[in-house]
C-alpha cells in the first residue's frame, strides 16, 4: 500500500509539473517552409524585406533563437553602444560583409558562421541571405 501511494505521489508532483521539450528544425522548415509559418514577422524597411521566425524564447528573454531572412540591405551599427546583443549566425544561404571599425573586413558565406560580439561597431552588408540565429543578452535577464 505504501508502494501504491508513493507512485501516486510522484505521479500527481509530475502531472503538475511543466513539461519542458527539445525544439527542433525539420530540413523542410530550414528549406524555407518555416517562413511560412502563421507568426513568421514580415517587415520592409527602406527597401529591404525580411522576414523573422522566433523559435524559442527563454523564461529570462536573454536566450533566444530563430531563422531570418534578408534581401539587399546595408546597415551601420554605431556606438556608444553598439551591436546591441552577442548573436551567433549560421548562413544556410547567400551571406555578409562586416566591416569592423578599425576598416578590416569579414566575408562570411552560406555553410559558414560568425559571432558578433555585443558591443560590436561597423558595417554589415549583403547581397541577400538565410541565416539561424541564436542571440544572447544577459542584460534582458535582469529587468
Amino acid at each position: 500500500m505504501a508502494g501504491l501511494a508513493l507512485a501516486c505521489a510522484m505521479f500527481a508532483t509530475s502531472s503538475q509539473a511543466e513539461i519542458i521539450k527539445p525544439v527542433k528544425d525539420s530540413k523542410a522548415d530550414l528549406a524555407g517552409v518555416m517562413f511560412k509559418r502563421a507568426d513568421a514577422v514580415n517587415e520592409t524597411k527602406g527597401g529591404n524585406s525580411t522576414t523573422d521566425v522566433v523559435t524559442f524564447t527563454s523564461r529570462d528573454s536573454a536566450f533566444q533563437t530563430g531563422m531570418f531572412k534578408s534581401g539587399p540591405s546595408h546597415e551601420e551599427v554605431k556606438g556608444p553602444g553598439g551591436f546591441p546583443y552577442n548573436e551567433f549566425l549560421y548562413f544556410i544561404s547567400g551571406g555578409a560583409r562586416l566591416t569592423s571599425a578599425d576598416g578590416s573586413v569579414m566575408v562570411v558565406t552560406a555553410g559558414e558562421a560568425v559571432t558578433i560580439p555585443k558591443g560590436w561597431i561597423g558595417m554589415f552588408d549583403t547581397k541577400g541571405y538565410t541565416k539561424l540565429y541564436t542571440t544572447y543578452d544577459p542584460d534582458a535577464a535582469k529587468k
